[in-house]
């Protein structure tokens, strides 16, 4: 199978974060290649995110759950990454958020058995809306189309009529409907830790990667009571 990786990020969080997302992707990730954007670079390839932007750039941001914009640039990248990725005959896109950190090797066996049958592999949480950090789209029509419907849900601005405007609930929500109506193969990714808040650390994923999301980024690893399980990695023992 032939996997792309795909990420975005502002120009100012290069030193913040993003460098170390692709220095410990290039170390840990041999054969891959990550496309990745910056916002600048998302509004002069996309169709309608600098649109998108300006229409809405008076709405709040304080609270994430309604900074429609701030999550709109991964729903862009999303889309240019299956167009990119489409053209070179792909089998699966995987999107990486670049806060994530790579400590062991990914192989495509591993990223194959992830995937297993599903059209969509995704962070189920049990209790709330899906981790969106770490997902892979198979790139067949009911992949292609689940996509098209993502991003045709921000650029008619339809994510509005909903509570919440964040990718992970507008991509939940997309995702429920399709699969309800046969039109969508899901698999989690979360193992065993869907009942936990930070699923990526503590299912199979955290295996292999690691996802400073919010303050962890200052800390430069997820915080040890984050674990809810006792992970035998090298980097987890490390403290």
């Amino acid at each position: 199978m032939k996997f792309r990786v795909i990420t975005c990020h502002a120009v100012e969080h290069w030193e913040t974060y993003a460098r170390r997302c692709v220095e410990t992707f290039e170390q840990h990730w041999p054969g891959f290649t990550l496309w990745r954007w910056t916002d600048k670079e998302l509004e002069e390839q996309s169709p309608w995110l600098a649109a998108f932007k300006r229409r809405h750039a008076h709405l709040p941001t304080a609270d994430y759950r309604m900074d429609a914009v701030r999550f709109s640039h991964k729903v862009a990248t999303i889309e240019l990454g299956l167009e990119r990725a489409r053209a070179e005959g792909a089998d699966v896109l995987i999107w990486m958020d670049a806060d994530c950190v790579t400590h062991a090797d990914v192989t495509p066996a591993w990223l194959e058995q992830l995937l297993r049958n599903g059209d969509f592999a995704y962070l189920h949480r049990a209790k709330k809306y899906p981790e969106c950090g770490f997902m892979l789209f198979r790139l067949n029509q009911r992949g292609q189309a689940f996509i098209d419907e993502i991003v045709k849900a921000y650029a008619s601005d339809w994510l509005f009529t909903l509570p919440e405007w964040h990718d992970s609930y507008v991509i939940d929500r997309v995702r429920a409907k399709r699969e309800a109506t046969g039109m969508l193969r899901c698999v989690s990714l979360s193992g065993a830790a869907a009942n936990t808040s930070h699923p990526l650390i503590n299912g199979p994923l955290g295996e292999r990667l690691d996802h400073l999301k919010g303050p962890r980024k200052a800390l430069g690893k997820s915080k040890p009571s984050d674990l809810k399980i006792r992970r035998k990695e090298d980097y987890w023992r490390a403290r």
